[in-house]
This record gives structure tokens, sequence and C-alpha cells, in this order.
């Protein structure tokens, strides 16, 4: 483990990242910006390098386009913005909250984050990277929607404004609505692969996210916790929870999945299948003191 996370220091210590314009951070599944994000879901930001953390901001300070493109409209019109990072809401979400677990303020150096998120919520509650939904569906996607609500639950050092309030309200009662996982038509499960917890997500999500999200979302801001989503998701997550805790079941690499790619040993060493992962059951842990709280007399 100690030669994993020396071997990740060693590239977030490179002069070769983070560099306008952008061609190698975001590189699945082994760029900068994954070493960063794997530290960050282990509780361990305060080992990334703080001239990556400084790179890393510059990069999106400097070379990210500050819009999420809809129409032809909102794209990039010159030779120097064209060469910008087109980013999305779920990995958008995942910067942020690397940066601002590292202490830096992003709101003040990127005030266009939070407000991107805020505004991108589509009438459902959540959001979708695809600029088509936009334009028609206005569906969302529950893999778009997480990462940018934890980044406004877990990240507003101050009490949340009229519009971050409605914004987290409206994104549980999204994740109540599909019951964490399900199609509101008809019930089913969309995903299997989401009844599988993984670790380190990125953006993507397992049902013990969007669990650990309500249980987050109930405790900071006084809502009710959905009990009854919260009882049937722990249901459909037993197969995976030991007497030791959460056992990993699938990799966000998957190779029967659409986003496999290379690693990195850091990632290899903390999320391998079939091992009880003390990240997710810390999580889960704090899913359970949540109904706990909910049951007492």
């Amino acid at each position: 483990m100690q030669r994993a996370y020396d071997l990740t220091l060693e590239v977030l210590d490179s002069d070769e990242i983070f560099h306008v314009p952008d061609r190698k951070s975001r590189k699945k599944w082994n760029g900068p910006w994954w070493h960063m994000a794997a530290l960050y879901e282990m509780g361990e930001s305060g080992r990334i390098p703080e001239l990556a953390v400084a790179r890393a901001l510059k990069l999106l300070k400097d070379g990210a386009w500050s819009r999420f493109v809809v129409d032809p409209a909102g794209a990039p019109q010159t030779d120097s913005d064209r060469v910008k990072m087109d980013c999305c809401h779920c990995e958008l979400g995942v910067f942020y909250m690397i940066l601002a677990s590292c202490g830096c303020d992003v709101d003040a150096e990127l005030p266009w984050v939070r407000e991107w998120f805020l505004k991108h919520q589509l009438p459902d509650g959540g959001l979708n990277c695809s600029p088509a939904a936009y334009r028609g569906s206005g569906k969302s996607s529950i893999v778009s929607t997480l990462p940018p609500l934890e980044a406004i639950l877990f990240f507003t050092n101050r009490s949340y404004t009229d519009a971050e309030q409605r914004f987290l309200d409206d994104g549980a009662r999204y994740l109540i609505e599909h019951r964490l996982v399900c199609s509101k038509k008809d019930g089913r499960v969309i995903n299997p692969a989401w009844l599988k917890p993984l670790f380190p997500r990125y953006f993507e999500f397992d049902i013990l996210r969007g669990m650990y999200f309500l249980a987050e979302w109930s405790e900071k801001t006084g809502r009710a916790l959905p009990l009854e989503v919260i009882n049937d998701g722990l249901d459909l997550l037993r197969s995976h929870i030991g007497p030791d805790g959460v056992a990993i079941g699938r990799r966000v690499n998957d190779r029967t999945g659409g986003w496999h790619g290379p690693t990195f040993p850091l990632m290899d060493s903390v999320g391998m299948v079939g091992n009880v992962s003390q990240y997710l059951t810390h999580q889960l842990n704090a899913v359970l003191r949540a109904v706990r709280k909910k049951l007492k007399p």
C-alpha cells in the first residue's frame, strides 16, 4: 500500500500534469485527476501535494470552458477557447470536492462552478450531462446528479441559501422518487450494476452512495429521512454486507462495462472486488446511525 501511495504522489509531483490546454489530466482511469479523486475518497486529501492542487486549480481557471454547451450559441467561438476543457456536471462535481477538501476556496476562485450546478438542475430534481436533455426530454441522469449534489451538501461552510436548499431538496426528491435506483415508470431497477458497491467511485453511482447522500442531507438540513426508501436500499445491498462491513462488488473500470481503461496501483489496492472496504463501511454505518436515530422513541 505504501508503494502504491508513493507512485500516486510521484504522478502528482510531476511537471507533466495539469497544463493548459488539457491533454492528459482526465485520462480514464489513470490521469492525475483520478489519482487525486482516489485520495479524496479515502479521506487522504492531505497527502495531495500543494503544487498539484495549485496546478489543478489553475487548469480550471485558465483552461476550462465555464459553460455547459447546450446549443451552438454557448460553444467556444475563438481558437483559444476551443482548446479548453469541456466539463460535464458529474466531472465538475468531483473536481470541486477534491479542491475544496484540500482547503481551496473554490467559490472565490471559481465562482462559476457553484452557479453551474444550480443553473442546470432539471425540473425533475436531477441533472444530466447530455445536452439533449436540456433541449427536449428534460429527464435527468442519476449518475450525473450525485456529484453536484454532494459538492453543495458537503462543502458549504455556511447556511445554505434558499437556492441551494431548493437544489438539495429537489435532488433528494429525485432520488426518493426513483427509490434510489428504479425507474419511475415501471419500478424496475434501471441498472443492476448500481446494486453492487464500488470504490473508488469517481462519478459513478451505486445504491450506497445514494443512501449516504440522503442520510447526510437529512442530518444537515433537518429534513425527514425517507426511511422506507433507505430500508429498501439496505435490503438491496444486503448481499454485499458481511460481519466485517461492505464488500466491493465491482470496479468503475470493469471489463464488462462501458468505461474500461488502465488503472494505477493505489486504485487497484483499495478497489479489489470482494474485499471489505473500510471507506464504504464508514458510509454504511452513517446510514444505519441515521435509521436508528429516526426509529429512536
